[in-house]
Protein backbone atom coordinates (compact mmCIF):
# COMPACT_ATOMS: atom_id res chain seq x y z
CA UNK A 1 0.00 0.00 0.00
CA UNK A 2 2.72 2.39 1.10
CA UNK A 3 4.08 1.97 -2.87
CA UNK A 4 0.56 2.51 -4.11
CA UNK A 5 0.12 5.40 -1.82
CA UNK A 6 3.91 6.94 -3.01
CA UNK A 7 2.30 6.45 -6.99
CA UNK A 8 -0.28 9.03 -6.43
CA UNK A 9 1.65 11.39 -4.56
CA UNK A 10 1.26 10.12 -0.83
CA UNK A 11 4.76 9.90 0.19
CA UNK A 12 4.10 10.76 3.99
CA UNK A 13 0.90 10.07 6.51
CA UNK A 14 0.54 13.81 7.11
CA UNK A 15 -0.20 13.77 3.26
CA UNK A 16 -3.46 12.00 3.38
CA UNK A 17 -5.50 14.50 5.86
CA UNK A 18 -8.24 16.03 3.83
CA UNK A 19 -8.22 13.75 1.30
CA UNK A 20 -10.97 11.34 -0.25
CA UNK A 21 -10.31 7.70 -0.47
CA UNK A 22 -12.50 7.41 -3.19
CA UNK A 23 -11.06 9.90 -5.23
CA UNK A 24 -7.43 8.23 -3.95
CA UNK A 25 -8.54 5.11 -5.23
CA UNK A 26 -9.40 6.13 -8.91
CA UNK A 27 -6.70 7.85 -8.92
CA UNK A 28 -4.64 4.23 -8.36
CA UNK A 29 -6.74 3.09 -10.69
CA UNK A 30 -6.27 5.86 -13.60
CA UNK A 31 -1.97 5.93 -12.39
CA UNK A 32 -2.10 1.90 -12.82
CA UNK A 33 -4.18 1.23 -15.69
CA UNK A 34 -6.25 -1.00 -13.82
CA UNK A 35 -9.06 -1.46 -11.85
CA UNK A 36 -8.33 -2.39 -8.13
CA UNK A 37 -10.33 -4.65 -5.65
CA UNK A 38 -12.73 -1.83 -3.86
CA UNK A 39 -10.76 -3.08 -0.56
CA UNK A 40 -8.00 -0.58 -1.36
CA UNK A 41 -10.90 1.89 -0.82
CA UNK A 42 -11.02 0.68 2.87
CA UNK A 43 -7.70 0.90 3.63
CA UNK A 44 -7.09 4.22 2.35
CA UNK A 45 -10.67 4.97 4.67
CA UNK A 46 -8.30 3.69 7.45
CA UNK A 47 -5.13 5.32 6.50
CA UNK A 48 -7.31 8.86 6.35
CA UNK A 49 -9.60 7.91 9.33
CA UNK A 50 -6.40 7.51 11.73
CA UNK A 51 -4.42 10.28 10.09
CA UNK A 52 -7.43 12.95 10.78
CA UNK A 53 -7.17 11.99 14.73
CA UNK A 54 -9.52 9.02 14.39
CA UNK A 55 -8.76 5.76 16.26
CA UNK A 56 -6.69 3.28 14.63
CA UNK A 57 -8.81 0.71 13.06
CA UNK A 58 -8.39 -2.29 10.99
CA UNK A 59 -9.81 -1.81 6.85
CA UNK A 60 -12.61 -3.95 7.22
CA UNK A 61 -14.31 -1.49 9.55
CA UNK A 62 -15.03 0.80 7.00
CA UNK A 63 -16.66 -1.80 4.25
CA UNK A 64 -19.85 -1.30 5.45
CA UNK A 65 -19.43 2.30 5.41
CA UNK A 66 -17.91 2.17 2.12
CA UNK A 67 -20.30 0.11 0.36
CA UNK A 68 -23.57 1.84 1.43
CA UNK A 69 -21.60 4.86 -0.20
CA UNK A 70 -20.68 3.32 -3.35
CA UNK A 71 -24.79 1.74 -3.20
CA UNK A 72 -25.61 5.65 -2.69
CA UNK A 73 -24.10 6.63 -5.91
CA UNK A 74 -25.14 3.87 -8.00
CA UNK A 75 -28.86 5.28 -7.33
CA UNK A 76 -28.05 8.85 -7.73
CA UNK A 77 -26.46 7.70 -10.91
CA UNK A 78 -29.39 5.63 -12.10
CA UNK A 79 -32.01 8.67 -11.47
Amino acid sequence: MANDLKLIGVDHPRKLVGKNPFDLFEELCAKTGQRHDSCVIDVFMSAVHFMEGGDPLPWWSFTDERKKHMASNQRRARK
